[in-house]
């Protein structure tokens, strides 16, 4: 019921002592994450009532608080990503250039203030699920610590082509204008 590339996370952080008495009070954690800043406002919403409408229901109080942390949505500046790509393929790395991702991080907030981009290297096989033990021991491997120094590398050898092409900055810098 809500995009592909919208996410809704939740954690119950007190549920009760037994599963078989109705607990005086429960407390979860949830994060919501959008593509863009008004489909993300309608998801809090939505969410907001699924709360009132639980707490209603069962005739409980709810008390809420939205946290002082608004992720934005990732600007990827193309300009900077062909880019960067272009220097991981140098590497021998393969490159898929995507336009965004539905993960958390206040890139996207950064991302509205400077050109930006989220690179992301593949380490683990597609089956190893990113924030697990098995990411974890991948991570941690020698083919884990060759990727983020090919990430590593690729990043300076941009840096380096910046410096030497302010043609290449001003064209970042017309697209980041483009995107405000």
């Amino acid at each position: 019921h809500i995009k592909d590339t919208a996410r809704i996370h939740g954690i119950i952080t007190d549920g009760g002592e037994a599963s078989n008495i109705v607990p005086a009070h429960t407390a979860g954690e949830f994060a919501i994450r959008a593509e863009d800043d008004s489909y993300l406002d309608e998801l809090n919403e939505r969410v907001l009532n699924c709360f009132v409408g639980a707490a209603t229901a069962t005739g409980a109080r709810l008390e809420y608080q939205w946290g002082d942390v608004r992720y934005a949505a990732m600007r990827n500046n193309m300009t900077l990503a062909r880019l960067f790509r272009k220097n991981m393929q140098s590497l021998g790395r393969k490159v898929e250039l995507l336009v965004a991702g539905s993960f958390s991080t206040d890139m996207g907030n950064v991302s509205r203030l400077v050109p930006g981009i989220h690179p992301m290297v593949a380490i683990a096989p597609p089956d190893v699920l990113m924030h697990s033990p098995q990411f974890v021991t991948v991570a941690a491997s020698e083919a884990g610590v060759k990727g983020f120094m090919d990430a590593a590398k690729a990043m300076a050898m941009t840096v380096v082509d910046l410096l030497s092409s302010p043609e290449t900055v001003r064209k970042i810098t017309d697209e980041f204008g483009q995107k405000k």
